[in-house]
């Protein structure tokens, strides 16, 4: 078997995003701090295995009660949107790359919270998937 180049190796960590699975098994170790940290990130594999096939379900440190609370920070007059600008800062704050960066709402510069939480709730899941989406 011949040794791969090192182009060939990056390509291949990025295809297949292996950074991006180390970093999150890293931030759900240090979230959950397990006595068994092996057999926690055995699980771990498991459930995104499991997610991949149902696309369901995918691991992640933020739940629905999470994205509603920084949704709360943003408007803490309960006006019932945000700013295009808060949108765009916290969805980059909270890992979500892949967001519509101009979804409903934004002509207007009011994103309204349901607008926030599907979008978010996206972009965690591609973010969380940590597999080659297809």
């Amino acid at each position: 078997m011949a040794v791969p180049r090192q182009s060939e190796a990056q390509e291949y960590i990025e295809k297949q995003r292996i950074m991006e699975l180390f970093d999150n098994i890293t931030a759900q170790l240090v979230f959950h701090r397990p006595d068994n940290p092996k057999t926690f990130m055995i699980d771990y594999v498991e459930k995104l295995k499991e997610s991949r096939t149902t696309q369901l379900d995918f691991p992640c440190l933020f739940d629905e009660s999470n994205i509603e609370s920084v949704f709360g920070m943003l408007d803490p007059t309960k006006k019932g949107f945000i700013t295009s600008e808060q949108y765009k800062e916290s969805t980059q704050t909270l890992g979500c790359d892949n967001v519509d960066p101009s979804p409903a709402g934004s002509d207007m510069d009011m994103i309204t919270q349901d607008t926030f939480r599907r979008e978010v709730k996206t972009g965690l899941k591609k973010a969380s998937a940590t597999f080659e989406q297809v």
